[in-house]
């Protein structure tokens, strides 16, 4: 009664890849946006469509913010001191 039992999961257990090759189709069609720090914003300059789009966004609207246009990035910051005076901002692409 074994044998048969044994038999459907050798192969499931000696199944393993040692090499092979993955493929990727695509192209990047859209830089990143670059980001300028002015004296209490930030700029946001995206290429959308082939042309720069310019939004500002002050420092106190920067926590958990995600652009008007379709760009998909979102913002967090982090404060590494007790007085929110000196941070890091994290951007993340989608």
């Amino acid at each position: 009664m074994l044998l048969p039992l044994f038999a459907l999961f050798f192969p499931v257990l000696n199944a393993q890849a040692s090499d092979g090759v993955i493929h990727f189709q695509g192209a990047i069609v859209e830089g990143p946006c670059h980001l300028s720090s002015q004296e209490q914003s930030v700029a946001f300059t995206c290429e959308r469509n082939g042309k720069p789009v310019v939004q500002t966004v002050a420092f106190n609207q920067l926590n958990n913010f995600k652009p008007d246009s379709d760009v998909p990035l979102t913002t967090h910051i982090h404060y590494l001191d007790a007085q929110h005076k000196l941070a890091v901002l994290e951007v993340t692409y989608r």
